[in-house]
């Protein structure tokens, strides 16, 4: 197994989902896979502000939780513009998979399941 080299750049910090949180993805009209109880930060290492991993996509909307030492919550939010390449038909690695507005660094991992939601 290889370790690129963004997953070197990418926050350390994790949080655990309680059960409303749980319950909220649940009940999301989605056919994105389960959200697990226990997700790592996807911003960029050093980052300012709270704590960020995607939860659920449905449609255009992210549902992202974001998290500090005292408490967390789940945000709506769109996908952040920016891109490599110019006027893309779809999301794929080459974007950033963000959220609009988030700190620190564009991000290009690509979300497996993100690519076949888009097909």
């Amino acid at each position: 197994m290889s370790i690129e080299r963004e997953d070197l750049m990418i926050c350390p910090a994790r949080v655990t989902l309680d059960a409303a949180q749980m319950a909220f993805f649940d009940g999301l009209p989605t056919k994105a896979p389960s959200v697990q109880a226990e997700l790592g930060c996807e911003l960029e290492q050093g980052h300012e502000g709270s704590h960020a991993a995607l939860g659920q996509q449905v449609d255009t909307t992210m549902w992202w939780i974001q998290w500090t030492l005292s408490a967390s919550e789940i945000n709506p939010y769109t996908w952040c513009p920016a891109t490599h390449l110019p006027d893309t038909e779809r999301r794929d690695d080459k974007d950033c998979a963000l959220f609009n507005g988030h700190p620190g660094s564009h991000s290009s991992a690509k979300r497996s399941w993100q690519a076949s939601e888009a097909a």
